[in-house]
């Protein structure tokens, strides 16, 4: 009876607890749109079929591990004499101080030596003496430290009852529960950097093994094991219905498969690997289980696939063949521009990282010019990393169309915004605090191309808007004064400013309110804005705010777990995608508008204000109408994704229309859909339910198929899609057999 008590029935109920909190945190948290009792129990069960089986038999593995490793222990210690309960205490608990201390000490002065040197180096060599020396010092003090320890838990323990004595089996475990499980969930409260990292791994699994422990050692009494028989068999049954419904009902909503991904700890992947079964073709995604593969006969049938256009075939399972001549992103007619337009002058300022929500919260400056002037509630970057993004913006198209250079930068032959402006007599320059995106590409058509903050700031590592600021004003004079070569009637200023970008860096005078990485970005901010209105207010001094179309976005946003996430790059939700844009467009007076826009349409509305012709190639259209009469424009479809390269293994792809947003997650084959007017923080996926989910999803799978068509071409840089054709040897044509 104990063998199977100890190697069955303890791990089933230790997994149990565990599935339990699993369950209501992510039907509390994750998974409340499911919708009725019936689909909540439906997805428990799946959770505990998925989670519960692997965590089973891992415990009953750890136990036989631990046994015998304790055997062998035994066997190796029997002719030495053990040591007092109380000194085996004393010793984990100054093991654990030590291990602390040497942990928050190297952590503490690795931060230090990366501010005080640039070089690897030194950093890494700093923060290995300093490790060594806390060794050396905790080493000293471990004698006397453990023999006071040892004295005081001696005494206490003929002063408490033997179920919470700490020197006993039982109380060692109970005290030892309370420390770590409660330190893990106070974590977050005595350290506020804490709150941006995810916990609920180590929690989950510190509840196990504390749970696994504990029942492991009552289960050699036969009451005990009369308990675990009970439960285990409840608990089995729980299962086999969880597995047994995940296996039939599972895959066909998107909602349970998501909060399954995003919601839980390992039934997420447990469900991966379920899907496995049912691919009869061998292609890799299965007919079953959410798995989409629409026909699986056809190993070169599949979701995610290059789609071959005009072959009457829908390779990718988005609903219908790739038609080439139904391209949603077809540049559209454009009027002739007026023979003349306004002499103004245009700045245009990117800022790196910055979240739509901080405007209004963080940044005074930045809105008290966007109350005062146009701007878009709902702007869109099309991307979520800078080298997408920002070529997006400068040539009006989308990430997955661009051409680019080995280095990630545009090709030379693109024709930017600023070589456009060039060519129709503007002074143009470019000022940025980090070099890595700008040296060669991005400078394209610039007079003037400054990286000067780039040494100041050490390449992001100290705040530079400051001297960012400086400098632009500077040049601001110098172009006044007629000292810039060739003179031009107007210029045209492009920066970008660097510092809510990560790591998040001390900034003079905006001390974060806490010590979370959070509060240490929204300081970054604060210190930015205070710097972009001293730049509003030189343009103001110097006489040129209004003659001065301004344009202020951002290249994307950044995530502090808003959906399981850090930085950026990752995903397409509104805290990565969701930007300012605020257009200060001298004689138009200020103007909310609500129609989502995204930054393609920026570079065509900018040239239509000035009156100068669109590039053909631009494939946005210009918003200029709407901002001079106010009159809402047409809703049109606002596209992102991300890419898969050498930097992000994610592949993505979203629109939205109005006020819904659909994303597409392309390796998992998930849909979400968030109503964005009732949940702006995308928290309830919707796809299973709403009306419109069917229209949306075969209009964002008509754009797949074309950015599957242009990724294939490989000019991007981003990895071509299962299926493209070869890429041809430069003069050597692919062979059509």
């Amino acid at each position: 009876m104990r063998p199977i008590t100890r190697y069955l029935l303890a791990p089933a109920l230790a997994a149990g607890v565990v599935v339990l909190f699993e369950v209501v945190r992510t039907l509390a948290f994750g998974a409340t749109h499911l919708g009725g009792a019936g689909a909540a129990l439906a997805f428990a069960l799946a959770v505990a079929g998925l989670l519960g089986c692997p965590l089973w038999v891992g415990g009953g593995f750890a136990i036989g591990i631990f046994d015998a490793v304790r055997a062998g222990w035994r066997w190796g210690r029997a002719a030495a004499p053990p040591p007092t309960g109380a000194r085996r205490v004393a010793w984990v608990i100054y093991g654990s101080l030590a291990l602390t201390v040497v942990t928050f000490g190297v952590q503490a002065a690795t931060i230090q030596f990366v501010r005080a040197f640039n070089k690897p180096i030194y950093q890494g060599l700093g923060a290995g003496l300093v490790a060594a020396g806390l060794v050396v010092v905790l080493g000293a003090l471990a004698g006397p430290a453990v023999g006071a320890l040892d004295r005081g838990f001696a005494a206490a323990s003929r002063r408490l009852p033997a179920a919470i004595d700490p020197t006993r089996p039982l109380g060692a475990a109970i005290w030892a529960a309370l420390v770590l499980v409660g330190g893990a969930f106070l974590a977050p409260v005595l350290r506020p950097e804490l709150h941006t990292i995810d916990l609920r791994p180590p929690r989950l699994a510190l509840l196990w093994m504390l749970l696994l422990a504990a029942l492991a050692w009552v289960s050699s009494r036969r009451r005990a094991g009369r308990v675990a028989l009970a439960g285990a068999g409840l608990l089995a049954a729980l299962y086999a219905g969880g597995l047994g419904w995940s296996a039939i009902d599972l895959g066909g909503s998107q909602s349970r498969l998501l909060a399954l991904d995003r919601d839980t700890l390992l039934a997420g992947p447990a469900a991966a690997r379920l899907r496995r079964f049912g691919d009869r073709d061998g292609d890799g995604v299965s007919r079953l289980f959410g798995g989409g593969d629409c026909d699986d006969g056809d190993p070169r049938v599949r979701p995610g696939v290059y789609d071959a256009p005009g072959d009457g075939v829908d390779q990718n399972c988005t609903g219908a063949d790739l038609v080439l001549a139904g391209d949603p992103l077809k540049a559209a007619a454009r009027a002739a521009p007026p023979a003349a337009g306004p002499k103004w002058n245009v700045l245009l300022l990117t800022i790196d990282a910055l979240r739509h929500d901080v405007l209004r919260t963080q940044m005074p400056n930045l809105a008290k010019v966007a109350d005062a002037a146009v701007e878009y509630r709902h702007a869109y970057s099309h991307s979520a990393a800078t080298y997408w993004s920002i070529p997006a913006l400068m040539l009006s198209t989308m990430p997955s169309r661009l051409e680019m250079a080995d280095d990630q930068t545009p090709v030379p032959s693109a024709r930017l915004l600023t070589e456009v402006l060039r060519d129709a007599g503007f002074h143009t320059a470019l000022f940025a605090n980090v070099t890595v995106f700008f040296v060669r590409g991005l400078r394209q058509g610039t007079d003037v191309a400054n990286y000067d903050t780039s040494h100041h700031t050490k390449h992001g590592e100290t705040p530079g808007s400051e001297h960012l600021t400086n400098g632009l004003l500077n040049h601001v004079r110098q172009f006044k004064a007629g000292q810039l070569t060739p003179q031009r009637e107007r210029f045209f200023l492009w920066a970008h400013y660097y510092d809510p970008h990560d790591p998040y860096r001390d900034v003079p005078g905006h001390p974060p309110a806490d010590g979370s990485d959070r509060a240490r970005y929204e300081a970054n901010v604060r210190y930015l804005d205070e710097h972009l209105g001293r730049l509003f207010d030189g343009l103001k001094a110097e006489g040129l705010w209004e003659n001065t179309l301004v344009i202020v976005t951002a290249d994307h946003g950044d995530e502090f777990l808003d959906h399981g996430h850090r930085f950026h790059g990752n995903t397409v939700y509104e805290e990565m995608t969701h930007v300012p844009l605020i257009l200060h467009v001298p004689g138009v007076g200020p103007r909310a508008l609500e129609t989502p826009i995204g930054h393609m349409e920026v570079a065509p509305t900018v040239l239509d204000l000035l009156g100068l012709e669109i590039p053909k190639t631009y494939l946005g259209r210009s918003r200029a109408d709407e901002i001079r009469t106010g009159k809402p424009a047409a809703v049109q479809p606002v596209f992102f994704e991300t890419l898969n390269d050498r930097n992000y293994d994610v592949h993505q792809v979203g629109v939205r229309e109005g006020d819904l947003k659909l994303i597409y997650r392309l390796g998992e084959n998930y849909f979400e859909l968030y109503d964005l007017a009732a949940d702006p923080a995308e928290r309830h996926n919707v796809f299973d339910a709403h009306p419109r989910a069917g229209a949306l999803r075969e209009a964002l799978g008509v754009y797949l198929d074309h950015h599957l068509y242009w990724l294939a071409k490989g000019k991007s840089g981003a990895e071509p899609p299962p299926g493209a054709p070869p890429k041809a040897p430069p003069g050597k044509p692919v062979s059509k057999r």
